[in-house]
């Protein structure tokens, strides 16, 4: 049986991104909690999703499992920086005239900023000039429960440990777990993370 240590972990790149999009239309959204007590569907969030990922690509600290033998996708996380000047990620979307099409859409993404909003990271991190945020998380059925979400952090370029002595004050923030099980709670708090805020 694979386990978390036998996948291929890399940083996503930009011509990954509809390979990174169909996996998680397929195992994301349809077992997201939030997208799920929504009803939204990948279709609701195709028009925003594929552009958002691209962005994702860009900013260096998402990441890609695949299967050693095939190359297949085994889990995606998405992550970016926030800066004081860009404090959030999910006010982007909010404001996109394609995510105004869809009310479920919206109504997430308004839920996501405010929970964005709700801890003021700078204010409480006041040496910090950058934030990780992990943004999406997402593990296939198949290597659920075998610690795959763990290893995509740790693989995250500025995860503790990984950080050179020369790099930017930063500190982790929150992340949504493509999945109906609490990895945000075990595996988040076994990683060295504290929990400022939580939603049932």
């Amino acid at each position: 049986m694979m386990d978390a240590d036998s996948l291929c972990y890399s940083s996503l790149k930009e011509e990954d991104g509809e390979e990174v999009v169909a996996f998680m239309a397929e195992h994301f959204f349809p077992r997201e909690p939030l997208s799920t007590g929504l009803h939204m569907t990948y279709e609701d969030n195709k028009e925003w999703i594929h552009g958002s990922v691209q962005e994702w690509a860009r900013s260096g600290m998402s990441v890609v499992a695949r299967y050693p033998a095939t190359g297949r996708l085994a889990g995606t996380l998405l992550g970016t920086i926030l800066t004081h000047q860009q404090p959030n990620t999910y006010q982007q979307a909010l404001n996109s005239p394609k995510t105004k099409v869809y009310i479920a859409v919206k109504t997430l993404h308004t839920v996501l900023s405010v929970l964005e909003a709700a801890v003021d990271f700078f204010a409480r991190y006041q040496c910090v000039d950058r934030i990780l945020e992990l943004a999406m998380i997402t593990v296939s059925e198949q290597m659920g429960d075998r610690g795959v979400g763990r290893r995509l952090v740790q693989a995250v370029p500025w995860f503790p440990g990984r950080v050179s002595s020369g790099a930017a004050n930063w500190a982790p923030a929150g992340h949504r777990p493509g999945h109906g099980r609490a990895l945000a709670g075990g595996s988040s708090r076994a990683l060295g993370y504290e929990s400022l805020y939580t939603m049932d």
